[in-house]
């Protein structure tokens, strides 16, 4: 049984491309498949069990395995999202708050084209929208966190990292229901009383779920 990956050097070196070779795919298909149900996770790339090969495995929906993707199309908007990481244990028990395209497209060897995206994209932003249950949603930010992997990037790289500017501003109504973050904890709470503490600076706007 492959081991997960912790070295952050290794893990910054992007791979290389999968030879068009079914047999060797789905040796690594399976091993990765095989490692990602001993951890319970949601998506897992070949560098994280020490293969040097550009593919990834997501299992939210379904189980796919993406062989050398390519993300050739990202959405204009972007969506605030908290995510973990196997390879970096800190994250697990204290997730970072990360920047995704609500929708991507991928080229792939084995699919073909796929594309990610919300289940009710109309619905991301509003008012009673869940974050927790939009599987669309959580397998697109999967699918991004795996590619980055393949590219050599981390949720805890800088081009990831979250910054206020780049949620846009949104009126709220005085009892509407809005989630906060001071980063450490999350909680709901109706407009008229989180707005003071947003104002104060020790709490933001809170949009996404976890990732594990």
């Amino acid at each position: 049984m492959n081991k997960i990956v912790q070295d952050v050097t290794k893990l910054r070196t992007p791979l290389t491309e999968l030879p068009k070779n079914k047999t060797e795919q789905d040796v690594i298909a399976a091993a990765l498949l095989t490692a990602l149900k001993k951890e319970k996770g949601f998506g897992l790339s070949a560098n994280q069990i020490g293969l040097d090969k550009r593919v990834c495995v997501i299992n939210t929906k379904e189980p796919l395995v993406l062989v050398n993707p390519r993300i050739t199309k990202r959405s204009e908007d972007g969506i605030v999202y908290i995510e973990s990481c196997l390879s970096l244990p800190k994250t697990m028990t204290k997730p970072r708050h990360t920047v995704r395209s609500q929708s991507i497209t991928v080229e792939t060897d084995n699919l073909g084209t796929v594309e990610f995206g919300a289940d009710e994209p109309k619905k991301i932003g509003t008012e009673g929208h869940n974050y927790f249950s939009d599987e669309g949603l959580l397998e697109c930010v999967v699918a991004q966190h795996e590619i980055d992997h393949l590219d050599g990037i981390l949720i805890t790289d800088e081009i990831r990292r979250y910054t206020q500017t780049i949620v846009k501003e949104k009126k709220y109504g005085r009892n509407e229901k809005v989630m906060i973050t001071d980063g450490n904890e999350t909680k709901e709470l109706k407009w008229k009383k989180a707005k003071s503490l947003v104002e104060a600076g020790d709490w933001e706007i809170y949009v996404g779920g976890p990732i594990t």
